[in-house]
């Protein structure tokens, strides 16, 4: 499975850890599963690798919480693709689709963990849909 250039800037800070201890180049590259061409430019400092889209929104996630489509789009316009790129990769992102009905609320993207916090704030969607259900009825039967 590609795991995709997202993985590079989270064995980086290994790399070098590695490097420091005395590893060769040929050493770091294999523990790490990468090339040898990447090892030797984040050893001798001549690159640092980008975090990329993926991890952005993955620790984004960890840091906000589960969060619906609508507020996600604001930040990441592609979130559909960003959300499928992980789940190929094996990374810890997660969906979770409600009815239609609810539009860009039905759509849920949250990181392994945050289970009961996604339950929490779609519980409290629907007492917010259901508070204004019955405002206007009571505003248009009153």
């Amino acid at each position: 499975m590609r795991r995709g250039r997202q993985l590079y800037s989270k064995k980086y800070e290994e790399a070098v850890k590695l490097h420091g201890e005395g590893k060769s180049v040929n050493e770091i590259a294999g523990q790490l599963g990468v090339s040898y061409s990447a090892a030797y430019h984040w050893v001798k400092g001549l690159r640092k690798p980008e975090s990329g889209n993926l991890n952005e929104f993955e620790s984004w996630l960890k840091q906000k919480g589960p969060m619906p489509a609508v507020e996600i789009e604001k930040k990441f316009q592609k979130h559909n693709e960003l959300f499928l790129m992980s789940s190929r990769r094996g990374m810890n992102i997660k969906r979770k689709t409600l009815p239609r009905k609810y539009a860009k609320y039905s759509t849920w993207y949250y990181v392994e963990g945050q289970e009961k916090m996604l339950d929490s704030r779609i519980e409290e969607l629907f007492s917010k849909i259901k508070e204004a259900r019955e405002k206007l009825r009571d505003s248009l039967f009153g």
